[in-house]
């Protein structure tokens, strides 16, 4: 599932940093800048106000039947941290979200009111591993569109665990590969831009709620990018999900279903 994934736009900053585009520091007045290293704080998220977006076109082919649909999100979230022992207690809620999925000849617009306040709490770590503790109750006709229970699970980008100077990049053991690009500014404080980029192969997956192993081949690829301003902390995040999967005709699964996600964030 592609729905807990998401975009971060950091609310105060982002009229600034849309006017910024408008007077762009020419990158090379920034090309040759020390080496930067990122770490998230409890002072940067604590009362923290972000916006997320998503559309996702999702393709479905079963033996001969073929369905088309397009889902979307939009929501703002609010943030309390405070300092942990083993990094930043955070807790985050959304206080708008909008829902829907349309179909060829319908829409569908859940009530999202139920969630509304609900409390996600967890750990995150400074180069941003987030541990969820407890998630709140999620309906299940927002259930049926996406899933909410993980939805702060990646909202954050992870970040490199050593200094990079612009063109330099670094992999984690996970293949995400996180490259410095140059630098913009605004009113004359840089901006420390960052290009990321992750592909992942999987053969099996759980069905949920259930014990059985479907065998599968899935292929995700995301290419994106992510603003840190240099007190502030990450202002913006932008992502391009790409997921296919195969599943043969095997088993419980009478035929071949292939599906394909394209999500933009």
């Amino acid at each position: 599932s592609l729905h807990g994934r998401g975009v971060t736009s950091l609310a105060g900053w982002a009229r600034m940093f849309s006017a910024a585009l408008l007077l762009i520091t020419p990158p090379w007045l920034f090309a040759q800048g020390e080496a930067v290293s990122l770490r998230y704080t409890a002072s940067q998220l604590n009362c923290g106000r972000f916006l997320e977006s998503s559309e996702s076109k999702i393709l479905t082919e079963a033996g001969r039947r073929e369905q088309q649909q397009t889902t979307g999100r939009r929501g703002v979230w609010r943030f309390t941290a405070a300092p942990d022992s083993a990094g930043i207690s955070l807790e985050g809620w959304l206080d708008s979200l909008a829902l829907w999925r349309q179909l060829r000849t319908s829409t569908v617009r859940p009530d999202t009111d139920g969630l509304l306040g609900g409390r996600y709490q967890g750990l995150l770590t400074p180069d941003g591993v987030y541990q969820s503790r407890k998630v709140p109750f999620v309906p299940s006709e927002v259930a049926e569109l996406a899933d909410m229970a993980t939805a702060l699970n990646d909202l954050l980008p992870p970040l490199p665990d050593r200094p990079l100077r612009p063109g330099q990049a670094w992999t984690d053991s996970a293949a995400v590969t996180i490259r410095r690009l140059a630098d913009s500014g605004m009113s004359g404080v840089p901006l420390y831009r960052f290009h990321l980029e992750d592909r992942r192969t999987a053969h099996a997956a759980a069905v949920p709620g259930d014990t059985t192993v479907i065998r599968l081949r899935q292929t995700s690829e995301e290419q994106g990018t992510f603003v840190w301003h240099p007190s502030v902390g990450l202002i913006q995040r932008e992502r391009h999900i790409v997921l296919k999967t195969t599943v043969p005709a095997r088993g419980v699964v009478q035929q071949t279903v292939r599906s394909h996600i394209e999500q933009r964030i």
